[in-house]
């Protein structure tokens, strides 16, 4: 009995499975997952209360952002807010255009000043940008209105009347204007009639009741169909505000002017003032 008494006694403990043998890892994956999902939500969340004319405008930015670009582009890719007061820039549109000016004059915001007061009853429908020194007004279908009856180049009653409202605006700038007819990418079954000559044909409506309120027909430079080759809205070919009319004041024509002589270089448009000199000859 005093012999084992003498021994020593060896205790063991074991450790048991669970939070230990995983080293807690599980929790920083868990909270991750947590996080992703609440911007998941905050994201959801702020489409939801954001305007037409903002979504557009983000999603150009994330379609057209480059490192490559100096300064990473602006924040609206190659179409920039006149007044910075989001009444939309959209750059899923127009695709060719690659020179950069900003449109930052008092011509310019008081075009769109007066473009913004008559369609003030449009305005998930008329966006106004600049594109490459030139003032664009796009007046685009949303999903309950529309500018001309279905699949015909005849206007509707809305598409009239918005018409009539913003040709004024026209009326008083002294430069020549290029009237633009775009569809969504709905096609016709016979290729007999295509989305070529509807969005011609409804660009030459447009013109028509422009010159029926105060457009002189001098000033109209040029009439032309893109069919959907252009989409405002690129990810959606079918989307509404594909199907649109483009009034595009010209910075470089004006009215009563002689076409320029080859190789001569016409001055910058007054509205024009990021004080990079170009070459703005034909």
């Amino acid at each position: 009995m005093a012999e084992r008494m003498d021994q020593a006694v060896i205790i063991k403990k074991y450790k048991k499975g669970g939070e230990e043998a995983h080293g807690g890892s599980w929790k920083v994956a868990y909270a991750d997952f947590i996080t992703s999902m609440m911007a998941v939500f905050l994201l959801l969340w702020l489409l939801n209360m954001t305007s037409d004319q903002k979504k557009v405008a983000l999603s150009q930015y994330f379609q057209n952002h480059s490192i490559f670009e100096k300064g990473g582009g602006t924040a609206v890719g190659q179409h920039t807010d006149v007044a910075g007061d989001g009444v939309l820039d959209a750059n899923s549109i127009t695709p060719a255009i690659s020179q950069r000016t900003f449109v930052t004059s008092d011509i310019a915001k008081k075009i769109k000043e007066q473009v913004q007061s008559k369609t003030k009853e449009y305005n998930d429908r008329v966006f106004v940008f600049e594109d490459s020194g030139n003032l664009r007004i796009e007046l685009t279908d949303s999903a309950g209105e529309s500018i001309f009856k279905v699949g015909s180049p005849e206007l509707s009653d809305s598409g009239r009347a918005l018409i009539q409202e913003i040709a004024p605006v026209f009326t008083s700038v002294p430069n020549k204007i290029i009237i633009e007819g775009h569809t969504d990418a709905l096609g016709y079954k016979s290729n007999v009639y295509t989305n070529w000559e509807l969005s011609t044909q409804r660009a030459s409506s447009a013109r028509v009741e422009l010159e029926k309120n105060g457009v002189r027909p001098e000033q109209v430079m040029m009439v032309a169909g893109f069919a959907d080759t252009r989409p405002l809205v690129r990810e959606k070919p079918g989307d509404p505000k594909n199907r649109r009319i483009s009034i595009v004041i010209d910075a470089k024509n004006k009215l009563n002017e002689p076409p320029p002589l080859p190789g001569h270089v016409k001055p910058e448009a007054p509205w024009v003032t990021d004080g990079v000199k170009r070459n703005t000859g034909p």
